[in-house]
């Protein structure tokens, strides 16, 4: 009989558990709420420094972005040539825009001429900027736009800003610089561009590095200061900081006084609700301690009692068949193992005889496997032959697709000396080429019921259509062809941009000689049998107009008398627009007696015809026009003859 000791080991194991879980427990809650204390203290005062430095950099990165822009605003050449042309208007404005969408700070621009007449503005009040000290400030010194650089001041006006009451700000002045000098290297300003900033638009802006309740101000620095920043805080708490923004292309640096009011409240938050909830995962922490290690002693010593009696049982000779299994492993291999050695010779002959019969076993299964081995072999013979025909297949192909893309890539650089009517030509040649067995044709008309494809450009506008029938060659190197169209469509779509008039998207004047030119060598092919008319048209009054009532309403006036003309168009008539009021038709195949009625319908048509400028009011239109035909007049005169039937007609109109 087994006699049990006297001490307890679940209990002491107990003790000892609590005790070493709860001593390091307390020691560590201890040092981890002053270290924490301390370190949220000093990360409220790192954020804060944070705060300050992020707007500084913020501030010094959108004044480098702004002074860029205003590089590339300056010295664009169709800004520099609407100082005296203002047809330029539109793409003014349009760059005055971008430049504005470049940083939100830009409240304004204005854009003067070399005698600081200001031309052109964005969010801009002209006739106070024009009385303005601001205008007498930047006109009075020009040595520094000679060198090419930005003058920088501040400004403490209002109603410089359309929509903005702020009366204190920044201006940066810029020359607009044709890249040419003058004697000594220096630079000759065709125009100025100033840009306004408010203190309040860069308050607003950077906002958001601060809390709510938190905010900072900007104001211009009074005095002279040898550092770049200095930093002090006045008695109400608020953080002062001078600030010197420069840039290398800046005349001179400019100084600011940041004032900063931070809130104690919304920063100390954060270490307060640290702190709970650190008291509160230590108060937890401790309860559950006590509770895990009860449980565990609890567990452990149960186990600790079954292998006891485990044990026992064996060394009476009488084992115990146990159905649950031991928790921890090392108990149950212990019992595994006295389970084990009362069986061990028995297991071992057994093993013996499974042993001889795996033996047997394999000897057969080594016969299979050379019966198996000696029919893979031949399989992978005939599989060896077909992979290598299938390979030899692929790498023709390879090799004819190689060939065809290189002819493709060869293909696209002679589309760079190519009059566009010689694309079609070419192109079907080109195909012919690539796919010999397919008959090509390339037309600038729709598709229409014809089988083939359609050439669209990047907004869908419908540039060529290709008829052809698809073949099986041509399905086994679709890749190839897809290459070709995207190559031929990316041309074509440049090609239609270049031939394209940016306000009416009709013909411009290169796309106007392209076509005359093939009309031309067409009447000259065919031997005088094919003959085509052209118009000029030229809208009356266009220049009073513009002087009276500005561009805007002269360009409304332009458009009408586009949109009168075109609803005469057929799919026989090319229109163009060659000027700024001046516009050709070029007719297909006509006589003269049907010029003659297309010129009467052109006149009935415009009768009455009137427009609406952006406000509502409406303006009489009107155009006088022009007409030559290849059947009467000598090919290289049409032009001249129809010019000055159309002068006739408009010195007509002015004298009524």
């Amino acid at each position: 009989m087994i006699s049990r000791p006297y001490v307890s080991l679940r209990k002491a194991f107990t003790y000892v558990l609590i005790i070493c879980s709860l001593v390091p427990l307390i020691f560590i809650s201890q040092f981890l709420t002053n270290s924490i204390g301390e370190t949220l203290f000093n990360q409220k005062e790192q954020q804060i420094q944070n705060a300050v430095s992020t707007i500084a950099q913020e501030i010094v990165v959108e004044f480098d972005r702004i002074q860029q822009s205003l590089n590339w605003l300056s010295r664009d050449r169709f800004n520099i040539q609407a100082l005296d042309n203002i047809l330029y208007s539109s793409v003014v404005r349009h760059n005055l825009t971008r430049f504005s969408e470049l940083s939100r700070l830009i409240n304004s621009v204005y854009i003067l001429n070399d005698k600081w007449e200001p031309l052109y503005n964005l969010n801009g009040r002209p006739y106070h900027f024009e009385n303005s000290q601001l205008l007498k400030a930047i006109s009075v010194d020009n040595t520094i736009y000679e060198k090419g650089l930005t003058k920088t001041l501040f400004y403490s006006e209002s109603n410089l800003i359309k929509g903005l009451p702020s009366t204190k700000g920044i201006a940066l002045v810029t020359p607009m610089l044709a890249y040419n000098l003058e004697g000594s290297g220096r630079y000759r300003a065709s125009g100025y561009v100033v840009v306004l900033i408010s203190f309040e638009t860069i308050e607003q802006h950077f906002q958001h590095f601060l809390f709510k309740d938190e905010n900072f101000k900007l104001n211009q620095h009074v005095g002279h200061e040898e550092h770049e920043i200095e930093q002090s805080k006045t008695k109400d708490g608020a953080l002062e900081r001078i600030f010197i923004l420069n840039n290398p292309s800046f005349s001179s640096s400019l100084t600011l006084d940041i004032t900063y009011q931070f809130s104690d409240v919304s920063r100390l938050k954060d270490m307060k609700s640290s702190l709970l909830a650190l008291f509160t995962v230590i108060g937890w922490t401790l309860i559950t301690v006590i509770f895990v290690a009860m449980g565990i002693t609890r567990w452990i010593s149960k186990e600790f009692l079954e292998m006891e009696d485990t044990i026992v049982s064996y060394a009476s000779n009488k084992p115990n068949k146990r159905e649950k299994r031991f928790q921890f492993s090392e108990f149950e291999r212990m019992a595994i193992v006295l389970k084990t050695m009362s069986l061990t010779i028995r297991n071992q002959l057994l093993e013996l005889k499974k042993k001889n019969e795996e033996l047997n076993e394999s000897k057969n299964l080594i016969e299979l496997s050379n019966e198996k081995l000696s029919s893979f072999n031949q399989e992978l013979e005939v599989q060896v032959k077909k992979q290598t025909a299938l390979i030899s297949d692929a790498l023709f192909r390879e090799e004819v697709n190689k060939n065809n893309l290189a002819a493709v890539i060869e293909f696209g650089s002679e589309y760079k000396a190519l009059d566009f009517h010689d694309v079609p030509a070419k192109v079907e040649q080109q195909l012919s080429k690539l796919f010999p067995e397919t008959v090509w044709k390339l037309s600038f008309d729709p598709l229409g019921d014809n089988a083939g494809i359609e050439i669209v450009a990047s907004n869908y506008k419908v540039l060529a259509s290709l008829h052809f029938v698809s073949t099986e060659a041509l399905e086994k190197q679709v890749l190839v062809f897809e290459l070709f169209i995207k190559q031929l469509s990316s041309w074509l779509e440049l090609a239609d941009i270049a031939r394209t008039d940016v306000l009416l998207a009709c013909g411009n004047r290169k796309a106007f000689d392209e076509d005359l030119t093939h009309y031309q060598q067409r009447y000259r092919d065919s031997k005088a049998t094919w003959h085509f008319g052209l118009f000029i048209l030229d809208v009356n009054g266009l220049k009073t107009i513009n002087d009276q009532y500005g561009h805007s309403t002269g360009d409304e006036l332009i458009k009408a008398s586009c949109h009168n003309i075109a609803q005469l168009l057929s799919s026989d008539i090319k229109f163009y627009r060659i000027g700024g009021d001046e516009f050709v038709l070029l007719v297909e195949n006509v006589t003269q007696s049907e010029c003659i009625t297309l010129s009467d319908k052109l006149r009935v048509n415009q009768k009455g015809l009137s427009f609406l400028d952006k406000e509502g009011n409406s303006y009489p239109a009107h155009y006088s026009i022009g007409w030559a035909c290849s059947d009467k007049t000598e090919l290289f005169k049409m032009f001249t003859v129809a010019d000055e039937h159309m002068y006739r007609e408009k010195k007509v109109y002015y004298q009524q």
